[in-house]
């Protein structure tokens, strides 16, 4: 079987946030039935981190590191698509295609992430559709993600309306569809009128530590709260700024309570919030003591779109979760430990966070 994988980040272990490894366990995936052609469009960063994508396939990796300067370039160029979908169209990327799809009849071209398939339309003219399937992974819906940032922006929301009829043709047009949960298969077909039969929901792994996380209560450290998470993303370095706020209010009723911040690359903001009690960790290589010693995890996620894995996570290991809705978004958790379900508790309006901690018993059991 011959495959031609274009992927809008770098697949790799070797960069902290979750969608480049569920891109990797796609890949490597097709690698054990096929012969694999690897395009990657990808910030340059991610291209030099990904050490173990270029040991496991140099010989037909092609990569193609963005630069604002070349983002911008495309996005003037392509004016009629989407701003999110048009960074990734680039003049490189096209040429090597045309060469690869003249010498190549692929059985399968698959497109990891929603904005790597703005290659869709130009391949369509070049293949015998008959002959190869196209396969879309989406690891978020964007218009969901945009509708939530135009909220409080303007101009966003008119690129909202462009984002949606994008990507309703281009879900119309692939052949298969991948999502991480159930939620979004519903949005796919609610929303864009996509045939259930064309969607696979494919839950992403977790990661490997989780499984090793035994939480004992003489381990855990009473009053104390765990945020996960890749800290230079915007909405993650939101959630967390806007929580301290709380989380000062809960000091006040209780000096003792302590909050974990843990994750890679900090933010500016994230290293301000520092003090005895604010332990921000920057990047750990391996977490498993902060899930064993938290007595609560926190997700106050406001905005993004797509499966939390970081809820998902602190839930298998054994942590009670407190969340807002976004952070509960495609959770569908049926795993058990030590016998029993960790509680979840989703609750959007952050003012009475302080209380639901309080109510809950934590630091009490």
């Amino acid at each position: 079987m011959s495959i031609l994988f274009i992927s809008a980040h770098a697949p790799t272990n070797e960069y902290p946030q979750a969608g480049q490894k569920i891109a990797l366990i796609n890949l490597e995936e097709y690698a054990k039935h096929g012969i694999v052609d690897i395009v990657v469009i990808a910030n340059q960063a991610e291209i030099i981190a990904a050490k173990d994508l270029r040991e496991k396939f140099s010989d037909r990796l092609y990569t193609y590191p963005l630069s604002q300067l070349n983002k911008l370039r495309a996005c003037l160029t392509s004016f009629q698509i989407p701003f999110k979908f048009s960074s990734r169209r680039q003049t490189a990327v096209i040429n090597k295609l045309q060469e690869l799809l003249k010498q190549n009849t692929y059985d399968i071209i698959h497109f990891e992430y929603s904005h790597a398939a703005v290659y869709l339309d130009f391949i369509k003219q070049q293949i015998n559709s008959k002959q190869t399937k196209t396969v879309i992974s989406i690891h978020d819906v964007v218009s969901q993600s945009f509708l939530r940032k135009a909220e409080s922006n303007f101009i966003l929301g008119i690129e909202v309306a462009r984002i949606f009829h994008y990507e309703k043709t281009l879900y119309s047009t692939a052949n298969e569809l991948w999502v991480l949960s159930n939620k979004d298969r519903d949005i796919l077909t609610s929303l864009f009128s996509i045939s259930q039969e064309r969607i696979i929901v494919k839950p992403p792994q977790l990661s490997n530590f989780i499984y090793q996380v035994k939480r004992h209560p003489e381990k855990i450290e009473k009053k104390s709260l765990l945020f996960w998470a890749a800290m230079n993303r915007p909405e993650n370095e939101q959630a967390i700024v806007t929580f301290v706020n709380y989380f000062y209010k809960l000091q006040q009723k209780d000096p003792e309570f302590k909050l974990y911040i843990v994750g890679s690359n900090p933010t500016k903001k994230v290293l301000a919030l520092k003090s005895d009690n604010i332990i921000v960790t920057g990047f750990v290589e391996d977490p498993t003591a902060f899930f064993e010693k938290a007595e609560i995890g926190i997700v106050p996620l406001l905005k993004g779109a797509g499966i939390k894995l970081k809820t998902l996570e602190m839930l298998e290991a054994g942590l009670p979760v407190l969340t807002t809705t976004v952070g509960a978004e495609g959770v569908d958790f049926t795993g058990k430990k030590d016998g029993g379900t960790p509680p979840l508790l989703v609750n959007d309006n952050l003012d009475e966070w302080v209380d639901l901690i309080l109510d809950w018993g934590i630091g009490n059991g």
